[in-house]
């Protein structure tokens, strides 16, 4: 029964959701205090916009010594499966929108997805 799907039921997806947007607001909080200006997935996406990372910063802020125009946040850990197979297209749709990004996973990073960040998305 779907109910009980400890994977995909509505209660975890419910969660999901909650523990995502607890993050991004974090995120958004983080950015206020720093005096870092922005923009939300939201008001993005009033303007039209169909695909949108979290956030877009209104000025590129350099990370690392690389360029970042925008910051997309997840809640989960980060291995080459997530980073590469499921997050590659979501990613390069907004690169190819919006320039150079980062991507936060709140839960960690594997070193190997870390120490191999090439291209344009950090």
């Amino acid at each position: 029964c779907v109910a009980w799907d400890h994977v995909a039921s509505p209660a975890v997806d419910t969660l999901r959701h909650t523990a995502g947007r607890e993050y991004e607001d974090l995120l958004e909080n983080s950015l206020r205090k720093l005096g870092i200006p922005f923009v939300t997935e939201q008001a993005l996406r009033a303007e039209g916009h169909a695909k949108t990372p979290d956030i877009k910063l209104e000025l590129p802020i350099a990370v690392k010594g690389r360029v970042v125009n925008w910051i997309d946040s997840k809640a989960s850990f980060c291995d080459p499966l997530v980073h590469v197979e499921r997050g590659a297209e979501q990613f390069q749709g907004y690169v190819n929108r919006f320039g150079p990004g980062m991507v936060v996973y709140w839960l960690g990073v594997i070193d190997e997805v870390a120490d191999e960040s090439v291209g344009d998305v950090l």
